[in-house]
């Protein structure tokens, strides 16, 4: 079952019609309101106690797996055979690499928690998920793990970063 949509206003409707807007997203299914904004990314506009609780489920259910995979010796095994379950895209890394998603997805869970965001653990399935990426396209992945010998191409150059 999908989760119900966010409901969504112009930042604008909040501006102009705050409790309006505050109203109907206190009376959605999920408590917040994405809020449009046509300069810069959308905001998510929650009470204070809803964020909590919902930082409070991501750490309980990482304490749980941590203990779990402490007392149950089987345990990293099992979670990196249903690990697919959650994300499917695992099935392109090698065994030894979902394994290795897995302790870090939980270490870094338990640590984000600690600070109170979820945004490294975001920022980690990013990243496992570009790594799979590249194991589900072969022409790419030779071309990554090619031995290139001691060929030195040179400095890279800076980024650009818009504004400067």
């Amino acid at each position: 079952m999908a989760p119900s949509p966010a409901v969504e206003a112009n930042f604008s409707e909040l501006i102009n019609k705050p409790k309006d807007t505050v109203a109907r997203m206190q009376g959605s299914l999920r408590r917040g309101i994405r809020l449009h904004r046509r300069d810069a990314e959308d905001l998510y506009l929650t009470t204070a106690a809803r964020a909590d609780e919902a930082v409070q489920v991501v750490d309980s259910t990482t304490r749980m797996f941590v203990a779990f995979m402490k007392h149950e010796p089987s345990a990293v095994q099992l979670l990196t055979d249903v690990f697919p379950e959650a994300f499917p895209w695992v099935r392109f890394l090698p065994e030894n690499a979902v394994r290795t998603f897995l302790v870090e997805f939980i270490e870094t869970a338990r640590a984000s928690t600690d600070l109170g965001t979820v945004s490294p653990i975001a920022q980690l399935i990013a990243e496992w998920r570009h790594t799979a990426e590249i194991y589900a396209d072969p022409d790419l992945h030779r071309t990554l793990t090619a031995d290139h010998g001691d060929t030195d191409l040179g400095d890279v150059p800076m980024p650009e970063v818009e504004g400067e």
